[in-house]
């Protein structure tokens, strides 16, 4: 009497490829849509009141005007001067 060997078959669950298959292919789908599609653009209608904004975004600024005025040259300073103290302690071994 002969002993047949026979490898085991593997039964293919289509199911599961194709579901793999369906998911790997959304992925590669939603990668291109998020990194790779160019986003359409958003057409805005400037109101009046910003249109405004280019006089004076063109207006000049002259520091030295400010610095020379009267009113600047009558500001008095109030603050006290921050005094820093030394950072940690003259013994390091001491207790808190």
């Amino acid at each position: 009497m002969a002993i047949v060997v026979e490898e085991e078959q593997k039964t293919r669950s289509w199911p599961i490829i194709i579901t793999s298959i369906v998911v790997i292919a959304a992925l590669f789908f939603g990668a291109y849509y998020l990194f790779f599609k160019k986003p359409e653009l958003i057409e805005i209608v400037v109101p009046g009141n910003l249109q405004n904004l280019t006089r004076l975004s063109a207006a000049q600024f002259d520091p030295r005007a400010v610095i020379d005025s009267a009113v600047f040259k009558t500001l008095r300073d109030y603050s006290t001067p921050i005094t820093v103290p030394p950072a940690g302690k003259d013994n390091p071994f001491q207790p808190f």
